[in-house]
C-alpha cells in the first residue's frame, strides 16, 4: 500500500500488507490511522505517521467487505464474521460495542455524524439505527434488500437508504 502526497506528487509512505488483493482502504476521522481489508481476510490498522501495524482484526474479522468510521475518529465498526456488528475504539483499538440484530448479519453501517448512532442493514433485508450509549436499535425499514446502502446527510437530520429494490428513502427529515 503506498500513501502519496498529492501537493508534492511523490509517496510518502509503503506499507507491507498480506500477500494478494486488497479490497478496502480507508482512513480514521481524525487521519491517524488507515485501514484496509485484504483477499486473505484480514481487516487490519496501520498508523498513518509511520506505518506501523496498529491492530490486526483478523480473528474477529472474517471476510470484511465494509467499515465505518465516526467523524471524530473514535470509533470504527465492522460486520465480524460471526453475524455481529463491532465497535472499537481506536485510541486503543479495544472492543467497546458487539452489537447483535440483524439474523445472518450486518451487510453495511454508517456512522451519524455525532458518533452515538450507527445505521446498518443486514441480510434480513432490514434497516436498523443502533444508540451506542443504550445498545439497542430501532428498525426504520424491515424489507428494503440485503444489500442496502445507507449514509447519513452531513447535518445529520437525514439518513438516506438506497435498496436493492431501486428505491431510494429517506429519514428523519420532513418533507
Amino acid at each position: 500500500m503506498k500513501i502519496f502526497d498529492v501537493a508534492e506528487k511523490s509517496e510518502t509512505k509503503s506499507i507491507e500488507t498480506p500477500a494478494g488483493a486488497t479490497y478496502t482502504i480507508g482512513y480514521t476521522g481524525d487521519g491517524r490511522h488507515v485501514i484496509a481489508s485484504h483477499a486473505d481476510g484480514t481487516l487490519r490498522a496501520w498508523s498513518a505517521g509511520d506505518g506501523t501495524e496498529a491492530k490486526n482484526l483478523s480473528a474477529q474479522a472474517g471476510y470484511v467487505h465494509t467499515y465505518g468510521f465516526s467523524r471524530d475518529g473514535r470509533f470504527m465498526a465492522y460486520p465480524a464474521g460471526d453475524g455481529s456488528l463491532l465497535v472499537y475504539e481506536t485510541g486503543g483499538w479495544k472492543e467497546s460495542h458487539s452489537l447483535e440484530g440483524h439474523p445472518g448479519g450486518t451487510n453495511f453501517l454508517a456512522f451519524h455524524p455525532n458518533g452515538r448512532y450507527i445505521a446498518s442493514s443486514g441480510a434480513d433485508g432490514a434497516v436498523k439505527v443502533w444508540d451506542l450509549t443504550t445498545r439497542k436499535a430501532a428498525t426504520l425499514a424491515e424489507k428494503v434488500g440485503a444489500n442496502s446502502r445507507l449514509t447519513f446527510s452531513t447535518d445529520g437530520q437525514t439518513l438516506v437508504i438506497v435498496g436493492t429494490d431501486g428505491a431510494i428513502r429517506l429519514f428523519g427529515r420532513k418533507k
